[in-house]
């Protein structure tokens, strides 16, 4: 989520943010305010819950930072914008969606809510993907934007500290080459990406004493300034500044951007490509390169240099609860591999970057042997395409941005080698825009759609407090076949909470949130069996085109209930969906929830839909855009990663699974990658 406002409000002569008239802004400004009003507070209440009621969007400056968030969308996205606001003006939309024909800000309150209600509930998918543009935004903005003390005025309330200022003598090891004019560069190899890809083939090639110039979209972050503040570290760390979704905006789509990749923002598990994922690798693309040990061996080699442990898989509060859950009621359960040292509990912001340097992310690991060993790194670096010259691969034409003078430069590098390993999103959009017209680039994209269910517990949780990721449940991995779910936790903090969680009246959605320390929170990590698309919009950048199927969204609701019973078993006093509509089972006074009481609630999660923007769903894991096989009809690489028809074109990334890897994708990725290298270093 993009948030670059200071606290006070400016002046609007014209446009607002530069994009909306003040007409639209007034209309933006009064929904965020039906959203988040000034309410009396209960009984009895302290004076920071007083305060946390009495706040309204409006007195943290919630509409303006939200148009300045939008300003960074295309100009498809702010016109479906525009059309928004000028639905909310009309009086008929207001009748229709309120029962009263007058326009959306000479409402009442309560018309206003019903008028949001009805919008996040309504039959017209784009009602409901209007309210969600307002909502998540909103929700995320109020609860996580510091002020000038580095403060939001809600945390006290929530007992959420406030992260402690970066070290201020923390090294920065990797110094980026600097790109201050039209430039040129030579290489053995270029490699588009820093991620669990491109990371392990650049120092494999470095090492391997070849030239290596490594580009990347995003910054350089390290722990001399991971703020560990979400409302910065989001769009500083994240693919799109935290605000990618599909083009419906049914899955919320997080992908790290900076050097080092997701590896640097993700939550540390470690699994290896089960088996039987890796036989039907095998079997459906034609390869014969899953099941051998040359694949084991890299795992074994990539676990070793990155530290993969259980030593620092203590269980937080959450992860525990999950535990508790699943034993009680005889599920499977065990403890996560993760890439981390040293770790100790002490903070929970794995999202952010890691303030301590515990996580073994290819920053610390891959890119640092690669820059060690010579290896050029070039940050705020987009790529716009590939180089080709009569089947071979000659090059990237990039644009680098300096962010000191905001100036931007044309860059050309020029190698018989090329690497794309910018992910499953960014890498077929960049070898469409190079022209290349295999049919399979971009499809058969799988995602692992997540939704989640909460519970509430007498005791405090903290779910944004230590081991993001310790415990997981493969009870229900097979449901059909080789297709089901995990069972596992996220860290969870204010603004995210004030994203996900449900809004049914402005009431309910602010005292439900000051439970927040006490709520632990399972998700549901599907393997799809269903898949979407990428594409490229008019101006060269990826659209995400997928719905989840409802093969999968079975699944989905199948671990929903199944995760209501684990957290009843650990103890929660209610469970609550993220659906549009109430979704919520008490424990009731005689503390046992009895099967009937589980069926209605099962019933009720089914009843209220499992369709785009009727349930919260997310995805932090992208795959299968350019995969393996032996078919050029069927596959955009053969079994080295490299592209069919192009030589010395290679992919490196989760885009090259034949089918989606059923467990977090790090280091299958890895695994992948670092067999592949073994062949790349023997033809630069």
């Amino acid at each position: 989520m993009t948030i670059t406002s200071a606290t006070e409000t400016p002046t609007i002569i014209s446009r607002v943010a530069g994009w909306l008239s003040p007409e639209e802004f007034h209309i933006l400004e009064v929904a965020c305010d039906t959203l988040l009003p000034s309410l009396e507070p209960p009984p009895g209440s302290s004076t920071a819950l007083a305060d946390y009621y009495r706040h309204r969007a409006s007195d943290l400056n919630v509409a303006q930072l939200l148009a300045e968030t939008l300003t960074f969308e295309n100009a498809e996205a702010q016109t479906q914008f525009h059309q928004l606001m000028s639905l909310m003006a009309s009086p008929l939309s207001s009748l229709l969606l309120a029962g009263s024909a007058k326009p959306f800000i000479d409402l009442s309150q309560e018309r206003r809510e019903k008028y949001l209600f009805s919008m996040a509930n309504s039959p017209m998918a784009a009602l409901r993907r209007g309210f969600q543009t307002l909502k998540r935004l909103s929700g995320f903005i109020y609860f996580s934007v510091p002020n000038d003390q580095g403060v939001n005025p809600n945390w006290e309330v929530l007992d959420y500290p406030a992260p402690a200022p970066p070290p201020s003598d923390a090294p920065q090891p990797i110094t980026p080459l600097t790109i201050s004019r039209d430039t040129t560069l030579e290489a053995d190899a270029v490699i588009v990406g820093s991620g669990a890809g491109g990371g392990v083939v650049a120092r494999e090639l470095a090492l391997a004493g070849k030239s290596v110039i490594v580009l990347e979209k995003g910054g350089y972050n390290n722990e001399a300034n991971f703020t560990l503040q979400e409302a910065q570290a989001t769009p500083e760390l994240y693919l799109k500044r935290g605000t990618l979704t599909s083009k419906d905006l049914g899955l919320i789509v997080l992908a790290g951007s900076t050097l080092g990749g997701g590896t640097v923002v993700n939550w540390t598990t470690s699994f290896r490509t089960p088996d039987y994922v890796l036989e039907e690798w095998e079997q459906s693309s034609g390869l014969k390169e899953f099941t051998g040990s040359a694949l084991q061996d890299s795992f074994a080699a990539v676990e070793k240099r990155i530290n993969v442990n259980t030593d620092n898989s203590q269980h937080n509060r959450q992860n525990q609860l999950l535990v508790d859950g699943c034993q009680s009621l005889g599920y499977h359960h065990d403890v996560i591999r993760r890439n981390a040292i040293d770790c100790q509990q002490r903070c929970g912001t794995c999202g952010f970057g890691c303030r301590y340097g515990a996580k073994q992310s290819t920053l610390k690991t891959y890119l640092q042997d690669a820059y060690d060993h010579g290896a050029r790194i070039i940050v705020r670096c987009n790529a716009d395409k590939v180089l080709i010259e009569d089947g071979q691969a000659a090059g990237v034409k990039a644009t680098v941005t300096d962010t000191a003078t905001g100036k931007t430069y044309n860059l050309t590098v020029r190698a018989k080698t090329v690497i794309v390993a910018a992910g499953a999103i960014n890498s077929p959009a960049l070898l469409l825009r190079s022209g290349l017209e295999n049919p399979n680039i971009g499809r058969h994209l799988k995602l692992h759609p997540v939704s989640i269910i909460s519970g509430i517990y007498p005791e405090k949780v903290y779910p944004w407090q230590g081991v993001m990721q310790s415990a997981y449940s493969d009870q229900f991995a097979h449901l059909d076949g080789n297709y089901g779910y995990k069972l596992e936790v996220p860290p969870a903090h204010p603004g995210l909470l004030g994203l996900a969680t449900s809004w049914y009246s402005a009431r309910e959605y602010r005292d439900l949130i000051t439970d927040a320390p006490n709520i632990g929170t399972f998700i549901v990590l599907s393997r799809d069996k269903g898949e979407g698309k990428i594409t490229l919009d008019r101006y060269g950048e990826p659209v995400i085109d997928y719905v989840v199927s409802v093969y999968d969204r079975h699944h989905i609701l199948h671990g929903l209930r199944q995760a209501t019973r684990a957290h009843f078993a650990a103890g929660a006093s209610a469970v609550v969906s993220v659906h549009s509509k109430r979704t919520r089972l008490d424990r009731p006074a005689s503390s046992v929830v009895t099967e009937q009481q589980f069926r209605a609630f099962d019933r009720q999660l089914e009843r209220h839909g499992m369709g785009v923007n009727r349930v919260m769903m997310f995805t932090a894991h992208q795959m299968g855009t350019c995969r393996m096989g032996a078919d050029p009809k069927t596959s955009v690489t053969d079994e080295h990663g490299e592209v069919h028809g192009v030589k010395g074109l290679f992919v490196c990334d989760g885009s090259l699974f034949p089918s989606a890897s059923g467990v977090n994708p790090m280091l299958s990725i890895m695994g992948l990658v670092h067999r592949s290298s073994q062949y790349i270093k023997t033809t630069v």
